[in-house]
């Protein structure tokens, strides 16, 4: 699946450094339970439930940098910018880390690539590519932190609605308070247009 900025490919072990280089960021993993990853060994154990061979039931994608950025926007970013924000440069992950009952989506990116669209860029792109290819899915939920404003307003832009919160329900223990509260968002099948990403209302 391509866009004009962005190609979402398969996840496999070959994306491993890209993907490491965003779960050892302290940082860009604040919000997940899992917390940071300190080795390539420990982010390859954290991948592999994402492989086709280990969970076929699953629909995880590298999201890939397609055309080259503004040289200033290069230089603006810092944290590796020049490295990740290059044609083929591994952007982030999008993906249904699991399927039963309701398929869950889940995505996170690299540092140097936030504030600029891409997590709703590809996320508009993933319901493309999960509604044709999962007919037997009418549903798809997306769960994030209350004060996880960034998300929230990426689930938001692509239509996902907010049906769920939950007090209390997971720990992180960096954060302050450590005990987090969630905040469940859900599409439909129905939501979605034949000719794009959302139907308007």
């Amino acid at each position: 699946m391509q866009t004009s900025r962005i190609e979402l490919v398969r996840l496999t072990s070959d994306h491993l450094p890209g993907y490491h280089a965003i779960w050892s960021d302290r940082v860009a993993t604040r919000w997940s339970p899992h917390g940071p990853c300190s080795t390539l060994e420990d982010s390859k154990e954290w991948m592999s439930p994402l492989l086709p061979e280990t969970n076929a039931k699953g629909d995880n994608y590298a999201v890939l940098l397609r055309t080259p950025l503004a040289p200033e926007i290069i230089n603006s970013r810092g944290l590796a910018g020049d490295e990740v924000l290059v044609p083929g440069g591994f952007l982030g992950w999008v993906g249904t880390w699991r399927s039963d009952p309701v398929p869950e989506v889940g995505l996170i990116f690299h540092r140097a690539c936030w504030g600029l669209g891409f997590a709703t860029e590809a996320l508009e792109a993933f319901l493309k590519v999960f509604w044709a290819n999962r007919p037997e899915f009418e549903l798809l939920d997306a769960w994030c932190d209350t004060e996880n404003i960034a998300s929230q307003n990426v689930l938001k832009k692509c239509r996902f609605a907010l049906v769920e919160s939950v007090t209390g329900d997971y720990t992180l223990p960096w954060m302050v308070p450590a005990l987090r509260s969630s905040l469940r968002f859900q599409i439909r099948r129905s939501t979605i247009s034949p000719g794009g990403v959302g139907k308007e209302d």
